[in-house]
């Protein structure tokens, strides 16, 4: 039994591990392996009898997974718990197994293999997930039932790839600055890999430091940067539409206590409503590196680093011309089971507008780790599901998937910055107002997000658990409205 776990931790583990959560007046009570919490690795699949690449059937069901994220490793690994033994291959053009990306931000100087969400390549195999990394996969054709990829598949000269069921599972990539003058200049940033995270806190020492953009990823890096006193100035540059940074996730009051933070710990200088307009190198003959960041309004500021986190776009374009249907910024729309409009093509994670329950069965989008999960998760169960109907032999008993149905979970996430930890749950887009409970000066608060007088989201800093209370709230589908806020925290009533 552990006792008063910090809540960061626990918010990981609960979404990888099979654990039972209790709050008990200010102690959140996990109870689970004590070595799945220590390694922060779920390795509950190797313990169990399960299938090997050398018992595998070649010729069986194929299972092609596209993408190396979280969503990707979970609906690979729940195929297995399920008791699939066709072929599962995981493909991505990542040149690292799946990683825990959300960390990259938090930590710019983490060791890749420190970043794996498994223990190498020798866990794929014991468990029979093929493991294709650096292939990229440039065309799907449905009618075929193949993808196209970059490499060969080994021991053949074909790059076609055939499968039964295809899980789409890409993920975002970052935002750039292009095709805004001096975007390739060296020095100049995205933040997506453990090597682009090695490579921004290495290129940063002493370094007069820019970062674009005021959200999770640029305020992140900020932190750390900042906390390790790593270069020697850092300036953020908040977007044309941001006064403060988070405005649009977290709102002014939020975003203001967190810029006095940055500004307070390490002297951050913040530009507000203003973009960038250029880059440009300097004139003193070492033309290749950036130098000068033009703002939005004409200013210019010095700049060694620049450092671009102005969010992500989904990695689908590879997906044009193809008969899976997606919207008009590359997103694909799915079921409640994650499936497209096309039988055995799935899509899951951050690429994906899906039925939220809360909301309905509107479409959304949401981009979190914990949300990632439950797609992947929900996909493999369905196509086991559909193997089971269609009496498929494989072993293992079948969990059941309510799988017409919108899907019912609630987003949960977390940021650090500079020690102070904030939790979000809910789905606030689209919020019209905030109530403060609490302190924003003690920096003790729980904000509350709503839209039509209902709580849609919470952020908390000093106010744990009530995020995790608030969420389970919603998910037995409470309804909060402005009524039920206190003026003050709980534990101070």
């Amino acid at each position: 039994m552990l006792s008063s776990v910090d809540c960061d931790v626990i918010t990981l583990h609960i979404a990888i591990v099979p654990a039972q959560v209790t709050v008990q007046d200010d102690d959140v009570i996990v109870r689970a392996k004590k070595r799945h919490l220590i390694k922060n690795k779920r390795n509950d699949l190797l313990e169990k009898s399960c299938m090997t690449s050398a018992n595998v059937e070649p010729e069986d069901h194929n299972v092609v997974i596209i993408g190396g994220g979280p969503s990707s490793l979970t609906c690979a690994e729940t195929l297995r718990k399920e008791g699939f033994t066709g072929r599962v291959i995981l493909v991505s053009k990542e040149r690292h197994p799946p990683y825990d990306r959300p960390k990259l931000s938090k930590a710019l100087d983490v060791s890749p293999s420190s970043a794996y969400l498994r223990p190498g390549q020798d866990y794929y195999e014991k468990i029979g997930i093929e493991l294709r990394n650096d292939v990229e996969v440039l065309e799907v054709d449905v009618v075929a039932k193949s993808v196209k990829m970059s490499k060969s598949i080994p021991g053949t000269a074909s790059k076609q790839l055939k499968y039964d069921d295809l899980v789409i599972a890409t993920g975002g990539e970052p935002r750039t600055l292009e095709p805004i003058p001096g975007w390739n200049l060296k020095n100049v940033f995205v933040l997506r890999t453990p090597d682009d995270a090695n490579a921004i806190a290495e290129a940063s020492k002493d370094k007069k430091v820019v970062i674009v953009g005021s959200s999770f990823i640029g305020m992140e890096v900020a932190s750390f940067l900042g906390a390790k006193k790593i270069p020697a100035s850092i300036a953020v540059v908040c977007g044309k539409k941001s006064a403060v940074p988070f405005q649009s996730s977290l709102g002014k009051l939020v975003g203001h206590v967190i810029q006095q933070i940055h500004e307070e710990k390490a002297g951050v200088k913040f530009h507000p409503l203003v973009g960038v307009a250029g880059l440009f190198s300097g004139d003193d003959g070492d033309t290749g590196y950036v130098r000068e960041v033009e703002l939005s309004d004409g200013t210019r500021i010095e700049a060694e680093v620049v450092v671009v986190g102005i969010g992500v776009i989904p990695a689908t374009s590879f997906l044009r011309g193809s008969e899976i249907r997606m919207n008009e910024r590359g997103f694909i729309p799915v079921d409640g089971r994650m499936q497209t409009k096309i039988p055995h093509v799935y899509a899951v994670g951050d690429i994906t507008l899906f039925p939220f329950s809360w909301r309905d069965g509107e479409l959304v989008n949401v981009q979190h780790w914990q949300m990632a999960h439950t797609h992947g998760r929900i996909a493999a169960m369905d196509i086991a599901e559909s193997l089971r109907r269609t009496k498929r032999p494989y072993h293992a008993a079948i969990s059941t998937n309510h799988s017409g149905r919108p899907i019912k979970s609630v987003p949960f996430f977390w940021t650090v910055q500079f020690g102070s930890s904030i939790r979000y749950t809910g789905y606030g887009a689209g919020f019209n107002d905030v109530i403060i409970s609490g302190s924003l000066d003690e920096r003790k608060f729980a904000a509350y997000y709503f839209k039509n007088d209902v709580v849609v989201a919470v952020a908390t800093i000093m106010a744990d658990p009530l995020a995790a209370q608030i969420a389970e709230k919603i998910l037995s589908g409470v309804v909060i409205t402005r009524n039920d806020i206190p003026v003050r925290l709980p534990e101070e009533n």
